[in-house]
């Protein structure tokens, strides 16, 4: 089902309140309904609200009950409310659901549900060609349904099929097969996740020495609560004409000095709209090299570094080769 999003909000426009837009496309993509227009309009605007589609219409709780009265004769007879919180109008088939800012967006989830969907979570390959192999599965798998959500070199998939059900199907089979070089998650465990319940299976712990990501690797690992059990060394650091000689000797300095099974070291360069990005993964009995260049807006091509070292590392943790 397609909606249109609009936020009444002063703050919002003003940035006074801050709008979770990648939760909301997220949260959408799960229940393969597609947002077809997204506006963010000043509160007094709302009086100019059409129903010509299904919409979602975000404000402060303050103002929402002013809303609703304001269009009350436009929006049907069939009424619904979730947890005390949310408003759903139904009429001629389409919804009217009305939301504070206030409220988790994942409640939106009960009301968009469309079954439940499978998903699939990728490094390295382009929505484009994610979307021409799914588009080729239509031909072997019945009513095959997708949402393709792309962030910073990783690929969410989510998909419904005929016949779809709880357990393992040969049409599973066949889009894991069509994308098993690329794939490193199919449930929701992202790649900060995976790494920390790796080291904690393995009973490993983890050094880290980042400088051009600006701390993003280790913060975003952070974010699991108990990471730190994992963590022996975290820190920030930045090297003069580094090169594959110095980043081989800072690795092994971390190694021994930490007393860590395994350790991350990073170095890089931005030039221009380019960032050079080098780093070392290694446990006591060898350490691999990667070197990847990123290219437009720093922020975004920080996160790409982020995800790329963060993948290889799982590569590397799901391997049984550990010295010790």
């Amino acid at each position: 089902m397609d909606f249109k999003v609009y936020i009444f909000s002063d703050n919002v426009l003003s940035g006074l309140t801050k709008f979770d837009l990648a939760k909301l496309n997220l949260v959408f993509a799960r229940s393969l309904c597609n947002i077809c227009h997204f506006e963010i309009l000043p509160l007094e605007k709302q009086k100019d609200l059409q129903f010509e589609n299904s919409c979602v219409v975000f404000s402060e709780n303050e103002n929402l009950d002013n809303i609703i009265i304001d269009h009350y004769s436009s929006l049907g007879q069939e009424k619904d409310v979730v947890e005390n919180q949310v408003a759903i109008f139904k009429k001629d088939g389409q919804k009217t659901v009305f939301i504070p800012l206030e409220s988790d967006l994942s409640i939106l989830s009960q009301i968009l549900e469309n079954g439940s969907a499978s998903q699939f979570h990728l490094f390295g390959l382009g929505k484009k060609s994610v979307i021409e192999k799914l588009e080729s599965l239509k031909e072997e798998i019945a009513d095959l349904k997708y949402k393709v959500i792309e962030n910073n070199i990783l690929v969410d998939i989510y998909l419904t099929y005929q016949g779809q059900g709880d357990m393992i199907d040969d049409n599973q089979v066949k889009v894991a097969s069509a994308f098993k070089n690329y794939m490193f998650s199919e449930n929701e465990l992202n790649l900060e996740k995976i790494v920390y319940q790796l080291l904690k299976l393995k009973n490993l712990s983890l050094s880290i020495c980042e400088n051009v990501t600006k701390g993003k690797i280790i913060s975003s690992l952070l974010e699991n609560a108990d990471f730190s059990d994992t963590l022996k060394l975290a820190q920030i650091k930045f090297f003069e004409n580094a090169d594959n000689e110095r980043l081989h000797k800072e690795t092994e300095n971390i190694l021994s000095s930490s007393n860590c099974d395994l350790a991350v070291v990073t170095d890089g360069k931005i030039e221009g709209d380019s960032l050079h990005f080098v780093f070392t993964i290694a446990d006591k009995k060898e350490m691999h090299f990667y070197k990847c260049t990123f290219t437009g807006k720093l922020e975004m091509s920080i996160e790409m570094a982020k995800n790329t070292c963060l993948y290889h590392l799982v590569k590397k943790l799901r391997q049984n080769d550990f010295a010790f």
